[in-house]
C-alpha cells in the first residue's frame, strides 16, 4: 500500500479515489453472500419429506434438508422419493452450504453448485395437528426434530 501511496502521491492523483474504490469492491464481494442476516430460528432443525397424498402412515422418508443454527445447511436428497414434477434446484443428492431467509424464500450457497432460493411456507400437517410442516417450491417436508406447531 505504501507503494501505491507513493505513486498516487507523485503523480498527483487523490488518494481518497483509490481507497473508496477498494472499499467499493470489497463491499460487492462481501455481497454475494448472506452478511450478518438473522437466521430465522423458527425453521432452524431437521425436515423431511412426507407424502401427504398416498394413504400411508405419514411417515417421513429419507429425503431430508437440516437447517442449522449458525447458517449452515446439509440436506441428504433420494429424488426417487419426491414428487416428480416439482424442483428441488440445484442441490445435489447430498449437499451443504449456507442459507437464510428474506421473504417468503428460503437462500443457499451450496458446495456443489453454487446460490440459489427456494419459495417456502409454513403449514400445519391434516392428520397431526401437532407436527409442523415446510412447504418448499411445493415439496411438504415435515419437523423430523422438535417443534412447536406454528
Amino acid at each position: 500500500m505504501s507503494d501505491i501511496y507513493s505513486t498516487m502521491k507523485s503523480v498527483g492523483k487523490p488518494i481518497i479515489t483509490l481507497v473508496l474504490a477498494l472499499s467499493q469492491v470489497s463491499l460487492w464481494a462481501q455481497g454475494n453472500e448472506q452478511q450478518n442476516i438473522p437466521i430465522a430460528q423458527e425453521l432452524v432443525g431437521k425436515w423431511c419429506y412426507v407424502n401427504l397424498n398416498a394413504n400411508t402412515s405419514d411417515a417421513l422418508s429419507n429425503s431430508c434438508i437440516t437447517l442449522n443454527a449458525d447458517g449452515s445447511f446439509e440436506a441428504t436428497l433420494d429424488k426417487s422419493t419426491l414428487p416428480g414434477n416439482v424442483s428441488v434446484g440445484n442441490l445435489q443428492d447430498s449437499d451443504y452450504g449456507k442459507w437464510w431467509v428474506k421473504g417468503n424464500r428460503i437462500f443457499y450457497n451450496a458446495t456443489s453448485n453454487g446460490q440459489g432460493s427456494f419459495v417456502f411456507q409454513k403449514a400445519r400437517h391434516p392428520r397431526e395437528e401437532n407436527t409442523p410442516l415446510l412447504i418448499i417450491n411445493g415439496i411438504t417436508f415435515a419437523t423430523a426434530s422438535s417443534h412447536d406447531p406454528w
